[in-house]
């Protein structure tokens, strides 16, 4: 595992950085910065280490009478349909996923707000700019300074909805980047070639029951 605890988080306002201690306040409990990849490759070392089956890179996942008493689900791979018998679905495939596209017309209400703003991340093999994550407040926009591992840095800025990924070279992201923190913590920030950047549009989305 390549989990990275931490004790505690900071929120800058007004160029100013303000430490919560979340260990002290929890009797010395802390939370754990845990990458999505490294949560993947750790459950899927873990699933072939007990002999349990992952099927990859299939077409036409269909689920069937997942509201009934048995439910099963079929895809296509390497030319042939298979089915797997379930004594229940767990859809976990996400908004954009074939589960939640199953459910019946008029079976679940659903709540949508889309914002105005999304958020420009990069990714770069760089140290991070503090040893906790750091979320800042300021006039141009909400700024994150995250982090992968000791050595790769996660970064976002906030950014009008349809802005471009296209018009924000590295130098003008961290230009950006260290306008919106606390001069200390912009100074610490390590710049150099980002491999990823991308723009995530933000919603809410709940659905009921």
């Amino acid at each position: 595992a390549q989990g990275l605890p931490h004790e505690g988080i900071s929120f800058a306002f007004d160029g100013r950085a303000h430490r919560i201690d979340m260990s002290e306040l929890t009797g010395g409990k802390h939370v754990t910065v845990y990458g999505q990849t490294e949560v993947t490759l750790d459950l899927m070392q873990k699933r072939e280490a007990a002999g349990l089956v992952t099927v990859f890179e299939t077409s036409n996942v269909a689920l069937h009478d997942f509201d009934g008493t048995s439910p099963f689900v079929t895809y296509d791979k390497d030319g042939l349909t298979h089915r797997i018998d379930c004594d229940f679905i767990a859809g976990c495939d996400g908004y954009h996923g074939v589960s939640r596209r199953s459910v019946p017309d008029g079976a679940l209400k659903t709540f949508e707000r889309q914002y105005p703003f999304g958020w420009l991340g990069v990714l770069a093999e760089v140290p991070p700019a503090d040893h906790e994550l750091v979320y800042a407040h300021h006039e141009r926009g909400f700024a994150l300074c995250s982090m992968r591992s000791p050595q790769r840095s996660r970064y976002y800025v906030q950014v009008p909805a349809d802005e471009r990924v296209e018009d924000w070279s590295d130098d003008r992201f961290w230009d950006e980047l260290r306008s919106r923190l606390p001069a200390q913590i912009a100074a610490a920030v390590t710049t150099g070639p980002s491999f990823e950047k991308s723009i995530a549009p933000l919603r809410s989305f709940v659905a009921e029951p």
